[in-house]
């Protein structure tokens, strides 16, 4: 797995080993940014469920101004903290080894997210609980992107959300949203 545009374009990632983590394929990910592309310079992301950093890390070389990278897993620890040193991006990222619920609290009414990754376990069912807590803790810029990777088109039904495209890549569904306070 690899960086695949802008300042650190071709560096290779550390991923954990075994069965834990399932890294978004480069494919997906060039579908992934190219919806974003023109979104994310001079941003903050949050990379829940990081696994290896990448799409925080794609995120940094594109330009955004800054990523939180969240994992709970020793191994994405290990990956994550390796990968930011690689990139030499340890002025622009943060890693919190924690669960995501409880991360999400850190940041409770001190920063806003421009761009958010949700990327847990396909079946964990995370995906509603992890946008209602951006919600809850008031963690989303207005106008901000939420992108989230599954199996299956998600049905997630919140006043503030809107869908703004739902796309199959092989085995991958990308579902992009947006937020705006009303």
């Amino acid at each position: 797995m690899r960086i695949i545009a802008g300042e650190r374009r071709g560096l290779k990632l550390m991923t954990q080993e075994g069965l834990d983590t399932r890294p978004t394929l480069d494919r997906v990910r060039e579908a992934m940014f190219g919806r974003i592309q023109f979104e994310i310079r001079g941003k903050c992301v949050l990379d829940l469920f990081a696994g290896s950093g990448a799409l925080g890390l794609e995120a940094l070389s594109r330009g955004a101004r800054e990523a939180v990278f969240v994992d709970c897993n020793d191994g994405a620890e290990r990956a994550i903290q390796h990968n930011i040193s690689a990139a030499a991006m340890e002025d622009r990222a943060v890693f919190i080894k924690n669960e995501y619920g409880n991360a999400m609290k850190l940041f409770q009414n001190k920063k806003k997210f421009d761009i958010v990754f949700i990327d847990p376990p396909y079946t964990s069912g995370f995906y509603k609980p992890a946008m209602e807590g951006l919600v809850e803790y008031g963690l989303l810029s207005n106008g901000a992107i939420i992108v989230a990777e599954s199996n299956a088109p998600l049905e997630i039904e919140f006043a503030g959300y809107m869908v703004e495209k739902q796309k199959k890549y092989g085995k991958t569904f990308l579902n992009f949203f947006r937020w705006k306070e009303g």
